[in-house]
C-alpha cells in the first residue's frame, strides 16, 4: 500500500519527486522541469504526475515561507538551498492553479470524490499565499 494523505508531501508521487530531485545537481532547474512537464500537458493529468509537480511547487512556496511543517520536506529543504526566482515562482503558481482545476486532473477529482477537495485545497493555501506575496 502506498502513501496517501492530504498534505502535498504525503503521497507516493511527491515522495518520488523528492527522491528524483535529490539526484539533481541543478535543484531550481529540476523543480522547474518537474512543473513544466505538467504545465505542457494539454490532456487530463494523472494523479501521480501532478502530485510530483505539486510537491515541487510547494517546495518553492515553503522556501519563501521559511518553514515547513512536514519533516520530510524540511529535511529536503535543509539539504538543498536554492533561491526562488520570479520564473520559478510563476511556474509554482501555475502548477497550483492547474491542480485546482476541476475535471482537468485526477488529483483534484480524487479529492473531490472523497469529499475532501476543500480540505486539500486548504493545505495548499499557505504555499499559494507565499508564492503570491512579492518581497
Amino acid at each position: 500500500m502506498g502513501a496517501w494523505d492530504i498534505g502535498p508531501f504525503d503521497n507516493d508521487g511527491a515522495l518520488d519527486a523528492l527522491g528524483d530531485l535529490d539526484q539533481m545537481e541543478d535543484v531550481p532547474g529540476g523543480l522547474a522541469l518537474t512543473m513544466r512537464e505538467i504545465l505542457a500537458q494539454e490532456d487530463y493529468v494523472e494523479a501521480p504526475e501532478l502530485s510530483e509537480a505539486v510537491a515541487a511547487a510547494c517546495l518553492v512556496g515553503a522556501r519563501l515561507i521559511g518553514s515547513e511543517p512536514n519533516m520530510i520536506a524540511t529535511k529536503w529543504l535543509d539539504r538543498h538551498p536554492f533561491t526562488v526566482t520570479d520564473s520559478l515562482r510563476d511556474l509554482a503558481l501555475a502548477t497550483l492553479d492547474r491542480a485546482a482545476r476541476p475535471d482537468d486532473n485526477e488529483l483534484y477529482d480524487l479529492w473531490d470524490e472523497s469529499g475532501a477537495v476543500a480540505q486539500w485545497l486548504d493545505t495548499l493555501a499557505p504555499y499559494r499565499q507565499a508564492l503570491t506575496t512579492k518581497p
